[in-house]
């Protein structure tokens, strides 16, 4: 049995592969600890970790709206990326009780180095497309935060970096929860080992409700626009107004941070508030979705297209690689009801969407998941 210590933040979809690889290490025999914010373990449950709640108080919860884009990054280079008080929270567990190895999300760069300048074997890993980390709008975005993870990373004995990525190098593993085929032909670095999407993780909700999957030859769309708080409720009405004009039955998950009652749909849809979408995507024809890597990645794991109406953070990349692929569409958040109604049409009624994201799910089948992930950290405990 191996001691392993895991460090996350309540992100909501950022949580299905740190908890998928949490709980397989658990039922291989070792001995897991899970840090992160408290509003993980209030939402998804027990995974059979030892749950260790961070010191940020009420600083940080997925559920609360996160302001204007500005607003946000400069939440997520202040209270989490760049967080002293995770890094201290991470520093002085391990001070308590080494780890055989740590595991911290690949946006957590000073609690990062905190694992590294410990000496214990520190993986890091990516619950979203590696290549944005490499370069490109995020990248720029979070440049202010290399001045600031290098003043830690003097005061931790390392050495200074030119990019945030570098940290990520310097890791002697970095897990990446997405397929190399869904993303553009970036090479990957030489720590880098490819999971795939881990599509068997927990339910991000201990609380599901029940729905009737409907069978037989009418079209079945899924429509789910985030777990977290991103200003969706007024462009997740359009899209339950678009499938309503339609001749197909729908399946609404609105998400912990939206009553499902505030939303009004016709008689061909039914809306619940939190449903794991395995098990409807068997029996989907398409997903309307915001362009969350989890879904997506849940979509095209089951072979089916995706219309995309991305918010923000990382779901413009998502959506775009969707198209780029042919396994879906792109339409913007502003966009009516009628035109996200027209785009199903011609996504439900062309066969090339669907083949090209069977395509995918032929690549994903070939990625190991949480199993695969577990294996590679038992090697370097």
């Amino acid at each position: 049995m191996s001691r392993y210590l895991i460090a996350t933040w309540d992100g909501a979809g950022n949580l299905a592969p740190t908890l998928g690889i949490a709980r397989t290490l658990v039922e291989r025999g070792h001995d897991v600890r899970l840090m992160g914010h408290r509003t993980i373990a209030q939402r998804c449950g027990d995974v059979g970790t030892r749950f260790i709640a961070l010191n940020q108080g009420k600083l940080w919860d997925a559920m609360d709206d996160p302001g204007d884009f500005e607003d946000e990054i400069r939440l997520l280079i202040d209270e989490l990326c760049f967080s002293s008080t995770i890094a201290a929270d991470l520093a002085k567990e391990l001070d308590r009780e080494p780890a055989d190895a740590v595991l911290v999300d690949c946006m957590l760069f000073t609690t990062i180095d905190v694992a590294l300048a410990s000496g214990s074997p520190t993986a890091a890993l990516f619950h979203t497309a590696y290549t944005i980390f490499r370069g490109g709008p995020l990248v720029e975005m979070f440049a202010p935060g290399v001045a600031i993870a290098n003043r830690r990373r003097a005061k931790l004995g390392l050495p200074a970096v030119e990019t945030l990525g570098d940290i990520h190098d310097s890791c002697a593993c970095a897990i990446v929860a997405v397929p190399k085929e869904f993303e553009p032909d970036v090479p990957d670095a030489a720590n880098v080992l490819r999971i795939g999407p881990v599509l068997d993780a927990p339910p991000l909700c201990c609380e599901t409700d029940e729905v009737d999957v409907p069978a037989g030859s009418t079209p079945l769309v899924l429509v789910s626009l985030s777990t977290s708080e991103q200003g969706q409720t007024d462009l997740l009405q359009r899209c339950v107004d678009a499938v309503g004009q339609l001749p197909v039955n729908a399946i609404v998950t609105t998400g912990p941070s939206i009553d499902p009652k505030s939303v009004t749909a016709a008689a061909n849809t039914q809306v619940a508030r939190y449903v794991p979408h395995t098990e409807i995507l068997p029996s989907a024809s398409l997903v309307i979705t915001h362009g969350g890597l989890g879904t997506t990645m849940a979509a095209l794991g089951h072979g089916v297209p995706l219309l995309c109406t991305p918010l923000g953070r990382d779901q413009f990349f998502n959506a775009e690689r969707v198209q780029d692929l042919g396994a879906g569409q792109m339409l913007m958040p502003d966009v009516d009801s009628d035109a996200i109604a027209l785009a199903a049409k011609d996504i439900l009624g062309d066969s090339r969407f669907t083949t090209e994201a069977k395509h995918m799910a032929d690549a994903i089948s070939g990625y190991g998941g949480a199993t695969q992930a577990a294996t590679a950290l038992e090697a370097l405990a």
